[in-house]
């Protein structure tokens, strides 16, 4: 999966999406499924939440946003939306491997830490990159006090389908990043969850873009119906 992916034939009235990668699978599997219902092509863009603030701060335009649902309340009070945010899903932090490979135990914060301590390899998202478990997991590494410990091990990469590349492809034994961001990749799965002393949950929304074309009121309106719901579901997101 590229950076971008383009939606049915493009022309004058393409639908402009801009999405966190962590919302990737699921809103391309919608806009696949508008585009067979109402022959609305669409080219959708990821990025991390924290890019996707700065492209549209810099006057980037698009029609519909998929974001942390914090990006979009700042987009929104800074007048970068045209209309409210809806929530579409929760993800959490997990701990991705290959798939059919017997996970570390992370099942306590003690377990957690000795696993991080003893892998030839870790890879995490990078916070330089502005998403929000690479964000969240620097700091709990830092709180651990495990980060200089760890630099000579770590693989960093922008965003979590980056980040699970590095899994999926064998170099290295596990990935942590959003359980949305793991089910998107082919050949890992999501082996554990991250310890609630050191989790992170966090809600996913849509909202239109400032200068929405009308198609972007339709798409909205799809989302909210159940083939776009369970979209959500097979991505690795729990109902809000």
């Amino acid at each position: 999966m590229s950076d971008e992916t383009i939606i049915g034939a493009q022309g004058g009235s393409t639908l402009r999406i801009l999405s966190a990668s962590a919302v990737r699978q699921a809103i391309t599997r919608c806009a696949e499924l508008f585009h067979a219902q109402t022959g609305q092509g669409a080219h959708a863009r990821f990025d991390t939440s924290g890019a996707i603030l700065r492209r549209l701060g810099e006057g980037e335009v698009c029609d519909i946003v998929a974001s942390s649902l914090d990006s979009l309340q700042e987009l929104a009070g800074r007048g970068l939306l045209g209309g409210a945010p809806v929530v579409m899903g929760v993800s959490r932090v997990a701990l991705g491997v290959r798939r059919g490979e017997t996970p570390p135990d992370i099942s306590t914060l003690e377990a957690f830490v000795r696993t991080l301590r003893a892998a030839p390899v870790i890879v995490r998202g990078d916070p330089a990159g502005g998403g929000t478990a690479g964000n969240h997991m620097q700091k709990v590494l830092e709180r651990l006090g495990l980060i200089d410990e760890l630099a000579g091990r770590t693989i960093l990469r922008v965003g979590g389908y980056n980040v699970m590349k590095e899994v999926a492809e064998g170099r290295a034994p596990f990935g942590l990043t959003q359980s949305t961001e793991i089910v998107a990749v082919d050949g890992v799965e999501i082996g554990a969850w991250l310890p609630e002393e050191v989790q992170l949950t966090t809600q996913y929304a849509v909202a239109p873009g400032r200068d929405a074309s009308p198609a972007a009121r339709d798409f909205l309106a799809f989302l909210a119906q159940e083939p776009c719901r369970a979209a959500f579901d097979a991505a690795g997101f729990a109902r809000p």
